[in-house]
């Protein structure tokens, strides 16, 4: 499938003229032409290749740089960027990426918020494989899917969605990449060999990106003969540390800030059964990652029971779940969960013992009264083992159901909880 799908890219790319020299090439000055081009055209002709609702560094590095290919093998296409331009500011690794990569490109891109003509009609989805609702429309077409993600399997015609590739991966951006490495004929800017290095792309991704980048001094590039030496290269572990030191520093954020930082919601139908007993068949559910463990993040605002309670009257949400990851004093990696449900919904009990009973996750009951509105308690070791409790939910109010968990398989993310969730709420 990859074969094909790049093959048929670089065809095209073959017989057609790049607008922009790699060696004149500014991704500021780039984004602004691709905006402004697709305003004049009211976006009629024209692909946009929409990111992942969470808008996180592999998204927008991924996104971008798809954009890139496709537009040097169709030329209209451009980037929509989920994340409103105000809220850039939440996510300090992407700005960083970004001002990398030119002098404040993201005031250039096309967000959310800004308007998109009705006169599109054609989308390509990276890192997800579902078009969002706020797309659909009668005349709306999937032309290409890059992700990573599980695979929900729409679009699977590949004379009309081409290239489809949805396979595991590290990043979607190591997908993007292998793209630019079957695309012969096309030289990869070095602004966006930066942006896409900065994930975590797999050595063999690496090695191609890194010489084409900002970041490598050719000596040290020409001096680094093998794969594994050339990963290391002084410049490249700086960025990594950087990015990593970047993406941490959170402690600033209110508790609102933290939910919305890293969000994807979901819309789920009820089972048939459970139709008739009550007012809506549909169950939104969102998932926020939080780079904090829960003691940390319940000293994020004065009243942040009365902050997550409002985003679920915000989003209309009848499930939040929080996903925390961290590191222990001794650096090891950990990861907890907070799910609130509300408590007419009738969906309770079955969604908290099917994610307990997950032998993916590997949930242990937490006990809330070790970190709910209790501040000296995020100063406490990390590497307290969880106790099994039977956890304090009345500060959550009679509406809410509550629980908190350690989850025992660290390795589990957002990627491996959403499908769990989904089979629990589908019934599948």
């Amino acid at each position: 499938m990859f074969a094909s799908s790049s093959q048929s890219i670089e065809k095209k790319i073959e017989t057609r003229k790049s607008q922009f020299s790699i060696f004149t090439f500014n991704l500021s000055t780039y984004l602004k032409s691709r905006k402004a081009d697709f305003l004049a055209d009211n976006g009629e002709g024209w692909t946009v290749v929409t990111e992942n609702e969470a808008g996180d560094l592999d998204s927008l590095a991924s996104t971008l740089g798809y954009v890139w290919l496709r537009f040097n093998a169709s030329g209209k296409a451009i980037a929509y960027i989920t994340t409103p331009r105000e809220d850039f500011v939440l996510r300090a690794e992407n700005l960083h990426a970004l001002g990398l990569a030119g002098d404040h490109p993201f005031e250039e891109l096309y967000c959310s918020g800004d308007p998109i003509s009705p006169q599109v009609s054609q989308f390509a989805l990276v890192y997800h494989n579902v078009l969002d609702t706020r797309h659909a429309s009668p005349t709306a077409r999937v032309v290409a899917v890059i992700d990573h993600h599980e695979d929900e399997g729409q679009y699977k015609d590949t004379s009309t969605t081409n290239p489809r590739i949805v396979e595991p991966a590290g990043s979607c951006s190591s997908v993007v990449t292998r793209l630019y490495q079957s695309s012969s004929n096309l030289s990869i800017p070095p602004e966006m060999s930066t942006l896409l290095l900065t994930l975590g792309v797999g050595r063999e991704a690496a090695a191609f990106l890194i010489p084409n980048s900002l970041l490598a001094h050719k000596e040290e590039v020409f001096a680094s003969s093998d794969n594994q030496t050339i990963i290391h290269l002084p410049s490249v572990q700086s960025l990594s540390a950087t990015l990593r030191e970047k993406k941490l520093s959170v402690s600033h954020l209110s508790t609102r800030d933290l939910l919305r930082r890293d969000y994807k919601e979901f819309a789920f139908r009820r089972p048939a059964s459970e139709d008739a007993t009550q007012s809506s068949n549909t169950i939104r559910v969102g998932l926020a990652t939080v780079p904090r463990r829960l003691s940390a993040f319940f000293t994020s605002s004065s009243y942040p029971i009365k902050e997550i309670q409002d985003w679920l009257d915000e989003r209309y949400l009848s499930v939040i779940g929080i996903l925390t990851t961290f590191r222990s004093k001794k650096g090891k990696g950990r990861r907890e969960q907070l799910w609130m449900v509300k408590a007419d919904e009738g969906i309770a009990e079955k969604l908290l013992q099917g994610l307990e009973s997950s032998q993916e996750l590997k949930l242990k009951r937490l006990d809330f009264s070790k970190f709910v509105c209790n501040a000296n308690t995020a100063d406490e070791s990390e590497d307290d083992d969880a106790e099994e409790v039977t956890a304090d939910e009345a500060r959550f109010g009679d509406s809410f159901v509550a629980r908190a968990y350690e989850q025992g398989n660290a390795s589990a993310t957002r990627k491996q909880t959403a499908p769990t969730l989904r089979r629990l709420m589908e019934g599948s």
